[in-house]
């Protein structure tokens, strides 16, 4: 999250804080370098870039609300990667936990995660009123717009596949961690993050989202498919020596009381509920004049009500000193949640790239549900709230056994925002955490096919034995689809079914449906961002849980927005009449006879 107006205030004076350097030329006369890479800042930059430029590349304004482009942005990305290694340039992604993996880390913030909560969800609506003909896409600002289901699955997997170095935070924000591999690692020269936590950290460089790539050499965003390789790749580096001294300050221990007392992760929650508000700021609160109270009494106890807090306030007192700790880099904020032998295991799992983080936070009694877009008509229903009997059963593998209840929050059918305890089910038949090995994949496929068939009213076949791995794996999914919505919930219709069976089986090429301009229905968004979530289920967590995501299909090999917004308008009368309006009636005959025509690839 970082200091709040820290770093507005370099990008406003930047002739202060900026050095403009060429990462290309810099690359070449150190024999390569690397790039310290937050994750989540890179998904935020690179993202909306491939959405910009594909969506002018096939002139489709509705891509980015469809529920992805799994295929195209694998493509993009692994240029993206292509190009940076030829160039000598190196990136190492640090990826922070999900909520709730800490517990501390989520009383501070649970508050601001809810307050989020309530705005996403007005977004939420917002895209719907666009499915709806209510309102115009163009009309809609970038943020606004929800990310796809499985879009870090992917991301992450094509990173990988590329040879990056990926770690994971097991807890919490890896700004920590993000800083020491900054200082320890040979090779690095500068962080990527839009988080101005770096500009507290001594003899820190770091690039924020805006000053990457400045004169566009990649051409990212413009319409092209993949980013161009460029001559130059211009950057604005960020010091936090820089921007010391355009704040006056000639100590850097002064930077981290002034983050303390503008409110940092550990400090906000006390200094912004009215702290720093009872102090003699003079002028209009600010990073600028915080900075000039820092300069007066140079440290927090040095103010008589501020010391008063800290002598009364433990809590308070401890922030301020965990603060000084993490920005000197003497104080690991990494703290595992200690319930016995599961947490230790898990944390290894997870620092491995073996589990997701959110096993931790399903562990630590907290789960956050996912925001997809869907139909937010009061009233109907949620995928993740549907979810949740299968989470149940994965509760109960990765909670210790004396235990059995996890919090979710997340949408309900009724509610913007419900906080709910789930108990885990119960189920001897169930693996048990510590005896999941990976390579007993024939015992652990038995054990996915069990949960998987929870709903099944009769005991069924095992379909990897009928289909092999991957396409067992995919008709799991279908079949659990199926099942969450025949006669209840989306009240599946059998085209619909037809239709989706036809999108993950025919392997359709998405960019031939790209440049059909089809604005969606809300059902048709809906149906799409179930099924990913019944996939992003299956595979992040049950697959993930018992080794088995190498035998499965990547999002990419069976999913595309496009492709499932062009066959879902054409399955049924009502949705051909109304796509009949949009686009002329051999471009959907042509669809109709590919959703026919078996495997396109």
């Amino acid at each position: 999250m970082g200091i709040r107006g820290l770093l507005s205030h370099c990008l406003r004076r930047r002739e202060e804080c900026v050095d403009e350097v060429d990462l290309v030329a810099l690359a070449k006369s150190r024999g390569g370098i690397e790039i310290i890479v937050d994750f989540y800042s890179f998904e935020h930059m690179v993202v909306p870039k491939f959405w910009k430029g594909l969506g002018s590349l096939r002139n489709n304004q509705f891509l980015k609300i469809l529920g992805g482009e799994y295929k195209s942005l694998e493509t993009f990305i692994k240029r993206f990667i292509e190009i940076f290694r030829q160039l000598k340039i190196s990136f190492v992604f640090i990826k922070d936990a999900t909520k709730g993996c800490s517990e501390a880390n989520s009383q501070q913030k649970l508050d601001t995660w809810m307050k989020r909560h309530h705005k996403e969800v007005e977004n939420l609506n917002e895209v719907i009123n666009v499915c709806r003909g209510r309102k115009e896409v163009s009309n809609l600002d970038e943020q606004m717009f929800t990310r796809p289901v499985c879009l870090e699955i992917q991301i992450v997997e094509t990173l990988m596949s590329c040879g990056c170095e990926i770690i994971q935070s097991v807890t919490g924000e890896a700004d920590f961690m993000i800083a020491k591999a900054l200082h320890d690692r040979e090779k690095a020269f500068a962080i990527w993050s839009n988080d101005s936590d770096f500009c507290v950290f001594d003899k820190c460089r770091f690039i924020p989202n805006d000053l990457f790539d400045i004169y566009n050499g990649l051409q990212m965003g413009l319409p092209v498919e993949v980013p161009v390789k460029p001559e130059s790749v211009w950057c604005g580096i960020i010091s936090s020596e820089k921007v010391r001294f355009s704040l006056g300050f000639q100590s850097p221990h002064l930077m981290v009381e002034l983050s303390i007392i503008a409110g940092n992760d550990f400090t906000s929650q006390y200094v912004s509920t009215g702290l720093n508000r009872q102090i003699d700021i003079r002028g209009r609160i600010g990073v600028e004049t915080f900075a000039e109270w820092v300069k007066r009494y140079r440290g927090i106890e040095n103010h008589p009500m501020l010391n008063r807090e800290m002598s009364r306030n433990v809590s308070f007192a401890r922030a301020v000193e965990h603060s000084r700790m993490f920005y000197c880099l003497q104080s690991n904020p990494e703290e595992i949640v200690h319930k016995g032998y599961f947490s230790k295991l898990l944390a290894e799992k997870i620092s491995s790239l073996k589990y997701p983080s959110h096993l931790m936070a399903m562990h630590n009694n907290f789960y956050w549900h996912r925001l997809l877009q869907e139909d937010t008509t009061r009233g109907q229903p949620c995928a993740e709230e549907a979810l949740t009997e299968l989470r149940a059963l994965i509760y109960r593998i990765v909670l210790p056994r004396r235990e059995n209840l996890v919090n979710e929050y997340g949408r309900s059918p009724w509610d913007t925002l419900r906080i709910e305890g789930v108990l885990a089910i119960d189920d001897p038949n169930l693996p048990a955490l510590h005896k999941i090995q990976e390579d007993k994949i024939f015992w652990n496929l038995n054990s996915f096919h069990y949960i998987m068939s929870h709903q099944e009213p009769v005991e069924r076949p095992k379909w990897f034995d009928r289909y092999g791995r991957k396409n067992g794996f995919i008709v799991y999914c279908l079949r659990y689809f199926l099942l969450l919505n025949w006669g209840r919930n989306l009240q599946l219709q059998q085209q619909e079914f037809l239709a989706l069976c036809a999108l993950v089986f025919a392997r359709p090429r998405e960019e031939h449906y790209q440049q059909i301009q089809i604005r969606p229905t809300p059902r048709c968004v809906s149906i799409g961002n179930w099924f990913l979530d019944v996939y992003r289920h299956a595979f992040l967590f049950l697959g993930k849980l018992l080794y088995l995501t190498h035998e499965f299909p990547l999002p990419e090999e069976i999913y595309s927005g496009s492709v499932w917004t062009c066959f879902y308008m054409c399955c049924k009368d009502d949705t051909y009449y109304a796509a009949s309006r949009q686009t002329t009636q051999e471009v959907l005959s042509w669809i109709q006879d590919q959703m026919n025509s078996g495997d396109q690839r």
